[in-house]
């Protein structure tokens, strides 16, 4: 499965400059990391220098490669299917990793950007519509509609993406025929994506089967067993009122009572980590809680409904973590294997970008919530303030962009055209890249 990428040439020309200041730094990184790695003498000193490394430093090393030996904003995708907040809707994160080294420092902190689209489909009806990411994580405050579609590989054939790597967005763009999906602001947000000075891709997409079934990453199990647990926790709280009923017909004890009480306030704490810290922070408290229900010598009626609940909460987010540490193990240890795989048999991406792809899914464990992934109504008040911000302010700011790029290259043009070469100075007229190319259809 592949699907198209729009790159505004801007984006291109400062990666090439950056990648050959990006080269000798990662290899002074990397010289250096390794000689302390040498000096080290038991295995106390080398955990600590691991330490200090932090817990990027796989990401860091993968995407250093990538961006010294791969092909400037080589990128790849891969899409997660999850349960939606609605019993009757799915959803699809559709993921782009891309090697971008722009924003790169000393501290080896920003190589790389992974950033989304959420696609929300109703089960009944087939409707699907989209949120793109506007800027920095946040998703637009309107969606798109995709009801001309049947259904994700539609969508992925007819329509392409566009990146803006420094404003950590992408964008669906719908194709031009469906012109009843094309409101205002849409094709505003088609001018400010770039118009006059761009490049075409057609990077490989690593589909939700493959990544559940080729892969192993069954993140949908694991979003689905938080859904249930809340679900089961509103509905349990919302029976208070039923149980103060019992409680003064002296059915339930009081102690029992309290107990309940302190019980569902303990899930209400976990489910704010479920939702609001990344999943690798989530596995010792939701233990913590499980095993305490679990080893509960006189469980209560409510202990006994959600236990089960919590115990495939443990396990699935257990499963997710371990197969991708697995799967981050056997890429470096076992590389040749795993870039020999089955699931990319029918991908034309390099050995890097695979790579890449696992390190990529550890990460996104290691620092997106579950808020944050797929669902942008849950996010916090921070987040949903910024979500506004941006939604209000980034279309403006990139249209302005927009007009300014157009107004230097009719500028240079004219320039060209009227003012002889010696009396313009030897920074004009660069030639053009190599790798330009016209848009496709």
């Amino acid at each position: 499965m592949k699907i198209r990428l729009k790159l505004d040439r801007l984006w291109l020309d400062v990666e090439r400059e950056s990648m050959k200041k990006l080269l000798q730094k990662y290899k002074t990184w990397e010289a250096q990391t390794l000689e302390r790695v040498r000096q080290t003498k038991d295995l106390h000193t080398l955990r600590e220098f691991f330490y200090e490394l932090g817990e990027r430093w796989e990401w860091d090393q993968v995407t250093g490669e990538w961006l010294s030996e791969g092909e400037p904003l080589d990128a790849v995708s891969f899409v997660l299917r999850l349960p939606g907040l609605d019993p009757k809707k799915e959803r699809y994160v559709i993921y782009a990793v891309m090697a971008y080294s722009k924003g790169f420092t000393d501290q080896f902190d920003h190589l790389g950007d992974k950033e989304r689209i959420v696609i929300e489909r109703d089960l009944e009806t087939g409707k699907m519509v989209a949120w793109s990411t506007t800027g920095h994580g946040a998703v637009d405050i309107f969606p798109t509609d995709l009801s001309d579609f049947a259904d994700l590989d539609e969508i992925v054939r007819a329509c392409h993406l566009t990146a803006q790597p420094g404003d950590h967005a992408l964008r669906l763009c719908l194709p031009i025929e469906k012109e009843r999906h094309w409101t205002l602001y849409q094709r505003l947000w088609t001018i400010a994506s770039g118009t006059t000075s761009f490049t075409w891709r057609h990077i490989d997409m690593v589909g939700p089967d493959d990544i559940e079934n080729g892969l192993g990453f069954k993140f949908y199990r694991y979003a689905k067993a938080v859904i249930e647990l809340e679900r089961a926790w509103q509905r349990l709280t919302a029976g208070t009122v039923e149980r103060a009923r019992e409680l003064l017909l002296d059915r339930v004890p009081p102690h029992i009572e309290e107990k309940n009480k302190r019980f569902l306030r303990q899930v209400e704490g976990l489910l704010h980590i479920l939702w609001f810290r990344p999943p690798i922070k989530q596995l010792i408290p939701a233990q913590a809680l499980y095993k305490e229900t679990r080893n509960e010598p006189t469980p209560t009626k409510v202990q006994e409904e959600l236990l089960p609940y919590l115990g495939e909460l443990v396990f699935s987010l257990n499963d997710v973590i371990e197969k991708t540490k697995y799967l981050k193990w056997k890429s470096v240890v076992e590389r040749k294997g795993y870039a020999e795989s089955s699931i990319f048999d029918n991908l034309g991406i390099s050995g890097l970008a695979r790579e890449a792809l696992v390190v990529a899914l550890d990460d996104i464990l290691k620092e997106h919530t579950l808020a944050y992934v797929a669902y942008p109504e849950r996010a916090t008040m921070i987040g949903k303030a910024m979500r506004i911000l941006f939604g209000l302010f980034v279309l403006p700011v990139r249209l302005v962009s927009a007009f300014r790029a157009v107004v230097a290259t009719s500028v240079r043009g004219l320039l060209e055209r009227f003012v002889p070469r010696e009396e313009r100075g030897s920074d004009n007229g660069k030639a053009e890249m190599n790798d330009m190319v016209e848009p496709a259809d």
